[in-house]
């Protein structure tokens, strides 16, 4: 009786972990997009007021970020912790996900899926964009215990649509923090040191140490954040470039640890790529808070579907659990993708209008 009860308290506490990670980035992803693509001024003249979701009144919906930490999890549950059976899951589950119609895809992982639909094997293409590292940090909670699992993984999932190493090192840098944040080996704020020393281990890629340089001094400053983005090509807002986005969302989850609203309205403030930081640095974020250190409104206000709350909840429950099922691909997705690209339609139209 004791092992049982002790065996269900690390399911729990795993659950709950999980729960953070896809929570965390789901509301960060729902509460960035509608400033995407947006300068940095013109987020900040947007975001009157506290931040809240207002794609449509009060409510929020997902985009891609979301979407992919689900096919994630479903390979996961799929691979039984086959690396080659998890990208074989998540090729199949990309697949489908393109053809049904997802608003805002990146260049990259349109044409390494449309080269995976071909039946290439090596479908992924030279791009060094974020679209991995939006991905991974689910699978550094998964893969918290076994360095070598964490890294076959990150490499499996990016390599579908980046080749470029920069973007391997940016969804394994990503994956490296959430697996440090599970283990328990920073509770609290670590030193900019000791983060840039994590960091280093990631990849001998040349410009990843170079950035990781950069993002080491920046860390050392009272602003991190924004200390990054005063780069000239950053000032406008952080794109998806993998090199300025995932030192951005570090430097904002680094800067406001603990804070995950601080942390998330900081990601909105740069403009860009916003939807993807918010993601990135809020799942991030959330594990160092936990679920209900996301505020209770943000949460209740993502109003999606199929990838809702609901849906995010049992993937954190049978991750957890040692027998658990993957579910199959949901064909609502695609009357649910045409509804959200006229409401993305109808949002950009919006933005045709003050304030400037």
């Amino acid at each position: 009786m004791q092992q049982a009860h002790g065996y269900a308290a690390v399911e729990d506490s795993q659950r709950e972990v999980l729960r953070a990670c896809l929570i965390g980035a789901a509301v960060g992803d729902a509460l960035g997009l509608p400033y995407e693509g947006l300068s940095a001024r013109r987020a900040q003249r947007w975001l009157r007021g506290r931040l809240r979701h207002r794609l449509l009144p009060g409510r929020g919906m997902v985009s891609d970020d979301t979407d992919h930490h689900v096919f994630v999890a479903q390979s996961l549950l799929a691979a039984r912790g086959d690396v080659d059976a998890f990208r074989r899951e998540l090729v199949r589950r990309l697949r489908l996900w393109l053809i049904c119609l997802p608003a805002g895809i990146g260049s990259a992982t349109l044409r390494g899926l449309l080269r995976a639909w071909l039946g290439l094997r090596h479908s992924g293409v030279r791009s060094a964009g974020n679209g991995p590292a939006m991905r991974s940090a689910l699978l550094g909670c998964v893969f918290a215990d076994d360095a070598r699992a964490r890294r076959a993984h990150v490499a499996a999932s990016t390599s579908i649509t980046h080749l470029d190493p920069r973007a391997f090192a940016g969804a394994l840098a990503i994956a490296e923090i959430a697996a440090a944040l599970v283990r328990g080996a920073w509770p609290q704020r670590p030193s900019a040191d000791e983060l840039a020393a994590l960091l280093r281990t990631v990849s001998d890629d040349a410009s990843w140490q170079d950035c990781v340089a950069q993002l080491h001094r920046c860390c050392c400053t009272a602003q991190p954040a924004q200390a990054w983005c005063e780069a000239p090509a950053r000032r406008a807002g952080v794109g998806g470039y993998v090199l300025d986005s995932v030192p951005f969302a570090i430097a904002a989850w680094y800067q406001e640890f603990g804070d995950y609203a601080a942390t998330v309205e900081l990601c909105v403030r740069a403009g860009g790529d916003v939807d993807t930081h918010a993601a990135m640095a809020g799942a991030l974020a959330a594990l160092v808070v936990g679920v209900e250190g996301v505020p209770r409104d943000w949460r209740e206000g993502l109003r999606d579907w199929p990838h809702g709350l609901p849906c995010l909840e049992v993937l954190a429950r049978d991750l957890a659990a040692p027998e658990a099922a993957a579910a199959g691909f949901p064909p609502a997705l695609l009357p649910r993708n045409l509804l959200f690209l006229g409401i993305v339609l109808a949002h950009g139209l919006r933005r045709l209008l003050p304030p400037y």
